[in-house]
């Protein structure tokens, strides 16, 4: 390990950057979208001389600013501070290879906040014409933001010819670039119809403003409606086959096997978020456009729950789909490169290569936190605690250390979990230290039951 490591229990440090990364992206994705919104809003309502949708606009970008510049912002540093205690490796590999990149999102950014900050305070003061010209510019600037990230996230899961070639321009423009940008523009455009159909439900019911308006906030879901679905199967099939077969296949539990009722989780979690989307879009055409009257901020809020559902599922499904894996065909979710397990023998020192180790530290725990610790818990999710229960260090050590040390085919965890590297000693101390502390927790848990079974009986 070249970095310290952030010891995370309870949730594991998945959930740390998921439950970060999807809160920043959920606004991340509103800000696109209402950027689109807002100016394409302002210039209907002056070119039909509609003082009083200007005066909705004026509210609605109060607090639009507050969510995006404040939230997205707060979030988005969550995020490196995260990424960067957790998975160290990768992320100094992904700055590496896309400084540029990085640079420029940087400098699309501060545009983005600037410009939104110059829209909201500028209703008063500048010129219709300017103005508008300003919410453009924070409008394609939002978009670029999107476009330069998207770049990033999609080589992650689906490098393409950069693992063979070494090219920034098939890493960057991957097989999974132009499917994604699709998805995730019409589901910005989604979210900018969901918030502003929330700020206009909040209006007087027997306001002929608020009728009209939710009649143009319901349609800016349509294009979404329409096209998402085929802008979802588009983006599975540019995915890996071994990735897509895993997903979809019957061995594997996933798709082709729903009817047996034997769909694999993240199979399960892809649906979902398919099935949020479709009834997101019906609740908006027949209670916010047929029956504007009825539609209430309740209701309203429950289109949020399911775009914030459906893009929770999304970003799930393409975290897990991913492993063993953090960068595809690059890099192992423990950091390890694929590199350093095809090109050295499995069979060496792992500890002499660690720079930091955890402080005070046995040689097994060392192994844990360098190799395992990226995916697992001892008592949380993802718990070893559970997958290891009953077995005791030999049978830790021969039938998932020594396996996981053999090549190819032979390992059958190679699908879900890296290749460990390790010497016999440093396996047998690994396997050890594994037995110890789920022994340790079973221990706890029978003196806790025993103790509250004695509790019950006085």
């Amino acid at each position: 390990m070249d970095y310290p490591a952030w010891i995370v229990g309870g949730v594991g440090p998945g959930w740390v950057i998921g439950l970060i990364a999807t809160f920043h992206v959920l606004i991340s994705h509103f800000a696109v979208g209402g950027g689109i919104f807002l100016p394409f809003t302002e210039a209907w309502a002056r070119k039909n001389k509609r003082d009083d949708i200007i005066d909705f606009l004026k509210e609605f970008s109060k607090f639009f600013l507050i969510l995006t510049n404040v939230f997205g912002a707060i979030s988005g540093i969550g995020i490196w501070w995260a990424i960067g205690l957790i998975s160290p490796q990768a992320t100094a590999s992904l700055i590496r290879l896309f400084t540029f990149i990085w640079g420029a999102e940087w400098a699309v950014f501060l545009v983005e906040i600037v410009s939104l900050i110059f829209y909201y305070y500028g209703w008063e003061k500048m010129e219709p014409k300017v103005h508008q010209t300003v919410g453009w510019i924070y409008a394609l600037t939002a978009w670029l933001s999107l476009f330069t990230i998207n770049g990033i996230l999609t080589f992650m899961l689906t490098p393409g010819g950069w693992v063979e070639s070494g090219q920034f321009i098939q890493g960057y423009f991957n097989p999974g670039f132009w499917p994604a940008l699709v998805v995730r523009t019409l589901v910005s455009i989604a979210c900018a119809g969901i918030y502003s159909t929330f700020v206009v439900s909040k209006l007087d019911p027997d306001s002929a403003i608020r009728k009209e308006l939710l009649a143009y906030t319901s349609k800016w879901l349509l294009p979404a409606y329409v096209l998402l679905i085929p802008a979802m199967i588009w983006y599975y099939a540019v995915l890996p086959p071994e990735v897509l077969s895993s997903l979809l296949s019957g061995v594997a539990g996933g798709v082709g096997v729903a009817s047996q009722g034997n769909l694999m989780f993240v199979s399960r979690t892809a649906l979902l978020g398919l099935i949020a989307i479709v009834t997101t879009g019906l609740a908006f055409f027949v209670s916010a456009y047929l029956n504007p009257r009825e539609f209430t901020v309740r209701k309203s809020a429950l289109l949020f729950v399911g775009i914030a559902i459906f893009i929770s599922t999304f970003e799930y499904t393409r975290e897990y789909i991913r492993k063993p894996y953090v960068i595809r065909g690059f890099m192992f979710s423990n950091g390890i490169t694929l590199k350093a397990t095809t090109e050295k023998p499995l069979v060496r020192s792992f500890t002499a290569e660690m720079r930091f180790k955890p402080k005070d530290s046995s040689l097994g725990q060392q192994m844990f936190v360098g190799q395992c610790m990226a995916c697992h818990t001892m008592n949380g999710y993802r718990s070893l605690s559970k997958r290891l229960a009953g077995m005791d260090a030999k049978t830790i050590h021969e039938s998932i250390l020594l396996e996981m040390q053999k090549p190819g085919a032979t390992n059958r965890y190679q699908k879900v979990m890296p290749p460990v590297i390790g010497t016999e000693e440093e396996l047998k101390a690994l396997s050890t230290y594994l037995y110890d502390s789920v022994k340790k927790i079973e221990d706890e848990k029978a003196k806790a039951q025993a103790d509250s079974a004695k509790a019950a009986t006085l």
